[in-house]
C-alpha cells in the first residue's frame, strides 16, 4: 500500500515551515482561507493559529495583511519569518521615520507576503497610499477577541476593522483567537461584518499542563514561593506580575538568587523591551517577568513554568497567559500565587477601565473650566482639579469616550514639542560621550542663533535630522542638559485639548453611560469567576473548559486539586514544581449576582462614593452580598430596604436614601447615543 499524495496545503507546510503533518484544527483554517471562505478559529494557545494565516499567505498571489494588537508579537513573528526566508515585516509606531518610509515603498511594490499592522495603522494616509496597487489576498485579525467589547482585551481601534475591510476590497478575513466565550465568537462576527462564516473551535484543552494555586500572604512570601518554583523547576519560565513595580522588584530578587532573569513592560524604552525579550528567547536569560505586555503571539517551546504573582482579572487572561507553557506538549506548571486582598489591585483596574458617570461628568466640567481656547492638561492636573480622588485611568478613560464622541478632539500622541536653549558653550564634551558630541553639534546646526535665545523643538523632526535611534537622542540631550550645555525640557506628558460641544448640562451630551454600568458589571462578573478559580475544591482543568462552554472530565488527575483528592496519586517529587504546604479551605463561590447587572452597578457605584467620604473600604459600608440581595429585590421603600438581610436599621438610617436614588436612577429611562466603541 502507498501513502496518498500530499495535498497541496500539506506540501506547502512541509517546504515552508518544514512540518509533515497539521496540528489539529489547522488544516480545516487553512483550506477554508484557500477557499476565499471568511473564517472564524478558535484554537488553544500554542496550537498554532498564526500557520492558518501565514501558510495560505504563501500560496495565494498577493500580501496578506495581519492585525495584531502589540508590538512585541509583531515583532517575535515577523523575526520567525525571516529567520525561513520569508518575506514579512511590521510596520508600526517602532520605527524610525527612514525605516517606515522604505518599508511602506516596499510595500507598495509588492515585496511582502505578510504584514503586520495595528488596527488604527488603517487612519495612516501613508499607508493606504501605499497600498492602493496592492492585491490584498486576505486580512488575518489576531487575539480577535480584542475585536468584542465582551471580550477580557477590548480595544475599541478593532471595532474600526469593519470601515477598513470596506476600504481595500473587503478580502476574505480570518478572526483567530484563544480566548473567546460563544457570546465572543457571536460578537467577533457581528463586529467584523462576517457573513456565513466557517467557524472552528478546536477546543480549550491543554493536558500537558498542571494548575496549581498556591495560597500566600504579604510581598515577601510571594517572592520567597516565585524564587522556589524557579530554583526547582528546570526549563524556561515567565512571571506575571500586574504592575511595573512589582515586576521590577520580582527581576532582581531572581537575579539576586542566582536565577537569570529580565524584566519586561511598557515602561521601558521599545530597544530594552526587544533585549529582554530576545535575552529570554535565546536562553540567555531562563526568566522573564511582565506584564501582560508581553507574551502575545511568542512561540518558545520550553516554557515549563508559569507562575502569575498576582491574580489576573478574568480566566480568559489567565488561561491565555498560562498557556504559553508547555508548547512542545511536554508536561509544564501554571501556577497562581493567591491572597484574597489581590481582589482590590483588581477592582482599581477596573475602575480605571470603568469610570462612574459621576467621573465622567467632573472631567468634562473641568475641561469646560478652561475657557474656549486650545489647552494641555495632564490626567495629574485634571484629577487635582476634580473634587475627591480620582484614578488616574479613569481620567484616561474619560478622556478617551469624550474623544470618540466628538465631544473634545486632541493632538496627536508626540505632537508637544520640547523647549531648548543655549547655556554654557565653554563647558567641554568629554571626547567619550560621541552621541552628545553629535547631537550638541546637530542642535547648532540647525538651530543656529534660535539656540541662543531658546525655541521649541520637534523631537520626532530633530530625531530623523540626528539619523540615530530615538532612545539614543533623547539620552543625549538628557545628558547634555545635565552637563550645563543645554538648558533642556521634555515635552509635556498631556494632549493638547479642544473642546467642541460645550453644553449646560451634562446630561444633554446624551452619551451612552448605560455601557459604562454595564461594562462594570460584567467585569466585576469576570473577576468573581476568576476569584472561584482559586477557592474551587474540584478539578481546576474541568473549572476552565466549563468556563469556556466544554464538556470536561470531573478529574484531570494531574491539578493540585485532583491530586488532593482521597486515594489520589501524588506526582513524583522530582516533577512537582513545589511541595503541597497548605491547602486553600474550602469556601462557598461566590454568588454571581442575582438581580438586574445595571441595577448592582449603580448600587457599587453609590458604595464607592460612601466609602471615599468616609474614608473607609467599600465592604465597610455594605458587603458585597448584601448589594447581590438589594439587586435582586429592588426595594422601593426606605422599610423593604431595611428588611433584607444585611442592611438594618443602622445602615438604612445612614445610606439607604442614597442607595435607593442609585436604584431609582438606573431604573429611570435614559436617553442613549450608541457610541462606536464607548468605552
Amino acid at each position: 500500500m502507498f501513502d496518498p499524495a500530499p495535498s497541496p496545503a500539506e506540501a506547502a507546510l512541509l517546504r515552508h515551515f518544514g512540518h509533515s503533518t497539521f496540528r489539529p484544527g489547522q488544516q480545516g483554517v487553512v483550506e477554508a482561507m484557500l477557499a476565499g471562505r471568511d473564517t472564524v478559529a478558535i484554537m488553544p494557545t500554542g496550537n498554532g493559529k498564526s500557520i492558518c494565516y501565514q501558510l495560505p499567505a504563501l500560496m495565494l498571489e498577493g500580501t496578506t495583511l495581519v492585525v495584531s494588537p502589540l508590538i512585541a508579537l509583531m515583532k517575535d513573528q515577523v523575526d520567525a519569518l525571516l529567520e525561513k526566508g520569508i518575506p514579512a515585516t511590521f510596520i508600526n509606531s517602532s520605527l524610525e521615520p527612514d525605516e517606515a518610509e522604505y518599508r511602506l515603498a516596499s510595500l507598495a511594490a509588492g515585496k511582502y507576503k505578510l504584514v503586520y499592522i495595528a488596527p488604527e495603522r488603517f487612519k495612516n494616509r501613508a499607508f493606504m497610499e501605499a497600498i492602493q496597487g496592492v492585491t490584498i489576498a486576505r486580512l488575518a485579525v489576531d487575539e480577535a477577541h480584542c475585536v468584542s467589547q465582551w471580550g477580557h482585551d477590548f480595544r475599541p481601534d478593532f471595532l474600526r476593522l469593519r470601515e477598513a475591510l470596506n476600504k481595500i476590497g473587503r478580502p476574505p478575513v480570518l478572526a483567530a483567537t484563544a480566548t473567546a466565550t460563544p457570546e465572543v465568537r457571536e460578537d467577533i462576527v457581528k463586529q467584523l461584518g462576517i457573513k456565513d462564516p466557517a467557524v472552528f473551535v478546536t477546543g480549550f484543552d491543554r493536558p500537558n499542563l498542571r494548575y496549581v494555586v498556591r495560597p500566600v500572604s504579604g510581598e515577601a512570601a510571594k517572592l520567597s514561593k516565585v524564587l522556589e518554583i524557579a530554583q526547582k523547576t528546570k526549563g524556561s519560565g515567565i512571571v506575571y506580575a500586574s504592575t511595573r513595580k512589582n515586576v521590577e522588584a520580582i527581576a532582581e530578587h531572581l537575579e539576586a538568587a542566582g536565577v537569570s532573569a529580565v524584566a519586561y513592560h511598557a515602561g521601558l524604552h521599545d530597544m530594552e523591551r526587544d533585549q529582554a525579550q530576545d535575552a529570554w528567547m535565546q536562553g540567555k536569560a531562563r526568566v522573564v517577568v511582565a506584564t501582560n505586555a508581553f507574551g502575545m503571539g511568542v512561540d518558545k517551546p520550553n516554557v515549563r513554568f508559569v507562575i502569575h504573582h498576582d491574580l489576573p482579572g478574568t480566566v480568559e487572561a489567565y488561561y491565555q497567559e498560562a498557556g504559553r507553557a508547555g508548547r512542545d506538549q511536554k508536561a509544564s506548571y501554571c501556577v497562581l500565587l493567591f491572597s484574597p486582598a489581590d481582589r482590590y489591585l483588581q477592582e482599581f483596574f477596573i475602575e480605571g477601565s470603568c469610570p462612574s458617570v459621576s467621573t465622567l461628568s467632573d472631567v468634562y466640567q473641568v475641561l469646560c473650566d478652561q475657557g474656549p481656547d486650545e489647552f494641555v492638561m495632564t490626567h495629574e492636573a485634571i484629577g487635582r482639579a476634580m473634587p475627591g480622588k480620582v484614578n488616574d485611568m479613569a481620567i484616561g478613560t474619560c478622556l478617551n469616550l469624550l474623544e470618540r464622541n466628538g465631544v473634545i478632539a486632541r493632538a496627536p500622541r508626540g505632537a508637544n514639542h520640547a523647549y531648548v536653549r543655549h547655556a554654557n558653550d565653554l563647558m567641554p564634551i568629554d571626547g567619550r560621550a560621541k552621541m552628545q558630541k553629535l547631537v550638541y553639534g546637530a542642535l547648532k546646526a540647525v538651530l543656529r542663533d534660535e539656540l541662543d535665545a531658546g525655541v521649541a523643538l520637534d523631537l520626532n523632526q530633530f530625531v530623523t535630522y540626528v539619523g540615530e535611534s530615538r532612545e539614543s537622542v533623547l539620552a543625549a540631550l538628557n545628558g547634555l542638559n545635565e552637563r550645563g550645555l543645554i538648558a533642556y525640557t521634555p515635552p509635556q506628558r498631556g494632549r493638547a485639548i479642544r473642546l467642541i460641544k460645550r453644553a449646560e448640562d451634562f446630561a444633554s451630551l446624551k452619551l451612552d453611560v448605560n455601557y459604562l454600568i454595564g461594562k462594570q458589571a460584567r467585569e466585576i462578573k469576570k473577576l468573581d469567576a476568576m476569584i472561584n478559580y482559586a477557592y474551587t475544591t474540584d478539578c481546576r482543568r474541568a473549572y476552565i473548559l466549563d468556563y469556556f462552554g466544554e464538556t470536561a472530565p470531573s478529574r484531570c488527575g494531574a491539578c493540585d486539586r485532583c491530586l488532593e483528592a482521597p486515594g489520589a496519586q501524588s506526582l513524583p517529587v522530582k516533577k512537582a514544581p513545589v511541595r503541597v504546604v497548605a491547602k486553600i479551605a474550602p469556601v462557598a463561590k461566590v454568588a454571581a449576582p442575582q438581580g438586574d447587572p445595571i441595577l448592582l452597578a449603580a448600587l457599587r457605584e453609590a458604595r464607592a462614593g460612601i466609602a471615599k467620604d468616609k474614608g473607609l473600604p467599600p465592604y465597610c459600608i455594605v458587603h458585597d452580598r448584601v448589594l447581590d440581595a438589594v439587586a435582586a429585590a429592588g426595594p422601593e421603600t426606605l422599610e423593604a430596604l431595611a428588611a433584607i438581610k444585611g442592611i438594618g436599621e443602622d445602615k438604612c438610617r445612614q445610606w439607604g436614601a442614597t442607595m435607593l436614588a442609585a436604584l431609582a436612577a438606573a431604573q429611570s429611562p435614559s436617553v442613549s447615543l450608541a457610541t462606536s466603541g464607548a468605552g
